[in-house]
C-alpha cells in the first residue's frame, strides 16, 4: 500500500514538473523585457535597456540568465551607464519548494560597472527623475484576511543562497567638485554557502586607484552568517596588500586574524615592507582586538611591533623602533587613547613612556604626557660640522684684518623656514626627560609644557638643570602671520659659564658662575632675521670668573713702563683676569647688542665698559677703562700702587671668534691729570739730567710743555 502511494506522488510530482516545463517551454521570457522597462522606469526614474537575451533554465535547478543589461544615466554625465553588466544567472531547486524552502542556487554576475558621478554643480547620477507615476500603496489588510498569517507562512519558509560569485567587477567615484576620483577595478568574489550558521569560503581580489594612488588587495578567509548579520563572524581572515602613491611604495602588508566576532578577543598579526625613493621600511607585529557586542569601541591590547628604518639619509643608515601599547578608539567620541606606552629607539638610545589622546575632528587633537631618558642627539643623528676647540689665547693677535678668512663671518640666510605645517596642528601636553644632549650641549632634568594650536606654539614652561645651574622658558611663536611673531624670556641662574661656552661654541673666553635673564621678541626666523629684527634685553651677572684672552695687570704694568720712559718686560704670564663680579645690560635692536654699564670687579682693579656688538658681522666694538683701587694686594701687587685713582683705556675689537685688546696710550694720557703731572715731571727730570742747569730755562720749559701736549 505504501508503495503504491508513494509510486502515485512520484508520478504526480513528475507530472508536475512535466506541465511546468511544458508552460516554460511555450513561453518566450523576451516578451517580458518591455514590462522590466517600464516598471524600472515606473520605480526608479532610470531608463533600463536589455541587449541580450533573457533565458529559462530547467535542470538540475529552476532559473533564468540575462545578458547586455545597462542602467542608462541622464546626458551631461561623463559615462553613459550607472551600471550595466554582460551576464546575469540565478536558479532554484525546484523540489524543495515542495517543502516551503528556497533554495537558490549560485548567483553569477559577470563583468559588473557601476559609475557614480557629482558634477560641479552638484548634480548627481544617483539622483533620478521623477517616476512617471507613483507607486500605489498596497491595499490594507481586509477584516478576515490574516496579514498576521501571511508573515507567518513566509517566515516558515526556509530561505538558502547556495553561492555568490562576481567575475570582472569594477566601481568607479567620481566627485568634480573635490577633483577626486576613485575607482575599484578587477574585482573578483567568491562567497560558498550563505546559509546561517554555517561556515563557508571566502575570497576577495581587486585594484584600487584614487588620484595617483594605486593599491592591490587578495584575501581569503571564512564567513558564518547569522540571522542577525552584525552577528555574523569571520575566520582564518589573511588579507595582502600593496598600494604606490608617488614615491612611496608598499611593496607588500599581510594581515592575518585568527577570528572576528562581536565581544570575542582575535589575534592578530601583520607585516608590512615599504620604501621611498631611498628608504626602507620593515614592520612586523601581534595585537590583541576587540570590538564589544555595544559596537562602541574597538580595543587594541598587547601591541608589540618592530619597525627597521634603513637607508642613505637616516642617521647611521638604520634605526629600528620597538613599540608596546595597548589602544581603545571610542566610536561614538571618535577619540583614541593610547596607553601604556614604551617605545624604544636603537634599543634604548631613547625610551619614550606614557600615554597619548586623539579626538578626531576636522584637526586631529592631539593631548600627551610622556617622559624619556637621557637622550644624545648627537649620537643619534651625527653631524659633520663639529669645530675643533679654539681657545682665545690662541687666537689673540691683536690684528683687526676684517677679510681675513678666521674672522670673517659669512652671509647669513634670510631664507623663512616653511612653518605651514604648524596651523594643521593642535597639539597640547607635557614632556619629562631625564636629559638631553644636543651641538654638544647637555642638559639635565628637563621638563616642558607646550601646545601649539593652529599655528600658535605656546611653551607656557620650560625649565632644565644644565652646567651646576637651572633654567626657566617661557616663550611663544604665533606663525599665522608672515613672517612668524616670537616673545621669550628666559631666566638662568648658577650657569658655570666657561664648560657651557666650550660646549657650545667652543671658545673659553670667559670663566665662572652666571645668571642671565632675556627678555626678547622678533620677527623672522631666518638666521638674518632672528639677529636683525631681534628686540629686547639682555642682563648678566657672573661672579668669581675669568676673562681669558686679556690680563689687565699686565697693560697697567705696561702702562707704568711707558709713563716712565721704560720699555714692558715681556709678559710671560698667563692672558687672564680674575673678577669678583661682572654685571652687564644690553640692549638688542637693528641688528646690534649696546651696553652702558658694563662693570668689572677684580682684586686690584675696576672695569666698566661701554660698546656694541654687531650681531650680523659679529664684530666687537668696545671702550674698556680700567682703574687701580685702594689696596696693593691682589693681581699686579705693588707694582701698580703707583696707577692708583688712574683711569688705563683699553680698546676691544675683532670679531666673537677672534677678538684683540689694544691699550690707547694718547687717551690714557689726555684723561688722566695725575698721569700727565707725573709724565710732565718725568719729561723734565729728563731734560734736567740732559741740559744740566739750562733746564730751569723759561724757553726750555716751553718746549718741554709743547712735546707733551702732543699726547692730548
Amino acid at each position: 500500500m505504501i508503495k503504491k502511494i508513494a509510486l502515485t506522488l512520484a508520478v504526480l510530482v513528475v507530472v508536475v514538473m512535466g506541465g511546468i516545463a511544458a508552460l516554460l517551454a511555450t513561453i518566450n521570457p523576451n516578451q517580458f523585457k518591455p514590462l522590466l522597462v517600464e516598471q524600472v522606469k515606473k520605480q526608479t526614474g532610470y531608463d533600463m535597456v536589455i541587449g541580450g537575451d533573457i533565458a529559462w533554465q530547467f535542470w538540475p535547478s529552476l532559473g533564468f540568465s540575462i545578458e547586455d543589461v545597462a542602467i542608462k544615466n541622464r546626458p551631461g554625465f561623463d559615462e553613459p551607464d550607472l551600471m550595466r553588466l554582460s551576464q546575469a544567472r540565478l536558479s532554484v531547486d525546484v523540489l524543495p519548494l515542495m517543502s516551503q524552502t528556497l533554495q537558490i542556487g549560485e548567483i553569477t554576475l559577470q563583468d559588473p560597472h557601476v559609475f557614480i558621478q557629482t558634477l560641479s554643480n552638484g548634480e548627481s547620477n544617483l539622483i533620478a527623475t521623477s517616476p512617471t507615476a507613483e507607486p500605489q500603496a498596497e491595499p490594507a489588510p481586509q477584516s478576515g484576511t490574516s496579514a498576521d498569517s501571511t508573515s507567518t507562512e513566509a517566515k516558515a519558509w526556509n530561505v538558502s543562497l547556495q553561492g555568490l560569485s562576481v567575475a570582472n567587477a569594477s566601481v568607479v567615484v567620481k566627485d568634480d567638485q573635490a577633483g577626486t576620483m576613485t575607482a575599484l577595478r578587477d574585482v573578483d568574489l567568491e562567497v560558498g554557502n550563505l546559509a546561517t550558521d554555517v561556515w563557508t569560503p571566502l575570497s576577495l581580489s581587486l585594484r584600487g586607484e584614487q588620484n595617483d594612488a594605486r593599491v592591490e588587495l587578495e584575501g581569503q578567509g571564512e564567513l558564518k552568517l547569522a540571522s542577525d548579520l552584525i552577528q555574523s563572524q569571520m575566520r582564518k581572515l589573511a588579507l595582502t596588500l600593496s598600494a604606490e602613491q608617488g614615491a612611496l611604495t608598499l611593496e607588500q602588508a599581510n594581515l592575518t586574524l585568527d577570528r572576528l566576532a562581536l565581544g570575542e578577543a582575535a589575534q592578530l598579526g601583520f607585516n608590512i615592507n615599504a620604501q621611498t625613493a631611498d628608504i626602507d621600511v620593515e614592520s612586523s607585529g601581534q595585537a590583541q582586538v576587540t570590538i564589544p557586542t555595544t559596537q562602541d569601541k574597538i580595543t587594541v591590547q598587547g601591541l608589540d611591533m618592530l619597525t627597521t628604518v634603513s637607508g642613505e639619509p637616516i642617521p647611521n643608515q638604520s634605526l629600528s623602533q620597538a613599540l608596546a601599547a595597548d589602544i581603545v578608539f571610542d566610536i561614538n567620541q571618535q577619540t583614541l587613547t593610547v596607553s601604556e606606552l614604551i617605545s624604544r629607539l636603537n634599543d634604548d638610545d631613547v625610551v619614550v613612556d606614557g600615554k597619548v589622546a586623539v579626538k578626531l575632528t576636522e584637526i586631529p587633537q592631539v593631548r600627551f604626557a610622556l617622559n624619556t631618558n637621557h637622550i644624545d642627539l648627537d649620537t643619534l643623528i651625527p653631524t659633520d660640522n663639529a669645530a675643533p676647540n679654539q681657545s682665545a689665547n690662541d687666537s689673540e693677535s691683536g690684528s683687526n684684518d676684517k677679510s681675513s678668512p678666521s674672522t670673517q663671518a659669512a652671509p647669513l640666510s634670510k631664507e623663512e623656514p616653511d612653518l605651514s605645517v604648524l596651523k594643521t596642528l593642535d597639539i597640547a601636553g607635557s614632556l619629562a626627560m631625564k636629559g638631553l644632549t644636543v651641538s654638544n650641549v647637555t642638559l639635565g632634568q628637563t621638563r616642558a609644557t607646550v601646545a601649539i594650536d593652529r599655528g600658535k606654539v605656546d611653551v607656557s614652561e620650560l625649565t632644565t638643570q644644565a652646567y651646576e645651574g637651572s633654567v626657566v622658558v617661557q616663550g611663544m611663536l604665533d606663525a599665522t602671520q608672515t613672517p612668524a611673531r616670537y616673545q621669550v624670556s628666559k631666566k638662568a641662574r648658577g650657569i658655570q659659564v666657561l664648560p657651557l661656552l666650550e660646549d657650545a661654541a667652543q671658545v673659553d673666553l670667559l670663566e665662572g658662575k652666571g645668571n642671565v635673564d632675556i627678555n626678547v621678541q622678533g620677527k623672522g626666523l631666518s638666521p638674518y632675521a632672528l639677529r636683525q629684527a631681534i628686540q629686547g634685553s639682555v642682563a648678566i651677572f657672573f661672579e668669581d670668573g675669568a676673562i681669558n684672552g686679556i690680563n689687565l695687570a699686565q697693560m697697567l704694568r705696561e702702562a707704568k713702563a711707558t709713563l716712565k720712559g721704560e720699555s714692558a718686560a715681556a709678559a710671560n704670564e698667563v692672558r687672564k683676569t680674575d673678577f669678583s663680579a661682572l654685571t652687564a645690560s644690553f640692549t638688542l635692536g637693528n641688528g646690534m647688542a649696546r651696553t652702558t654699564d658694563l662693570l668689572l670687579e677684580a682684586p686690584a682693579l675696576r672695569v666698566r665698559s661701554d660698546g656694541q656688538t654687531d650681531l650680523l658681522q659679529e664684530t666687537l666694538d668696545f671702550n674698556v677703562y680700567t682703574s687701580v683701587v685702594e689696596t696693593s694686594k691682589g693681581q699686579g701687587g705693588k707694582d701698580i700702587d703707583e696707577l692708583r685713582d688712574v683711569t688705563i683705556p683699553v680698546t676691544v675689537a675683532g670679531t666673537w671668534q677672534s677678538p684683540s685688546y689694544k691699550l690707547d696710550i694718547k687717551q690714557l694720557l689726555s684723561s688722566n691729570n695725575a698721569l700727565e703731572e707725573k709724565a710732565r715731571k718725568e719729561a723734565q727730570r729728563g731734560l734736567k739730567k740732559l741740559l744740566g742747569d739750562k733746564a730751569d730755562d723759561d724757553k726750555v720749559k716751553e718746549t718741554a710743555d709743547k712735546l707733551l701736549n702732543l699726547f692730548q
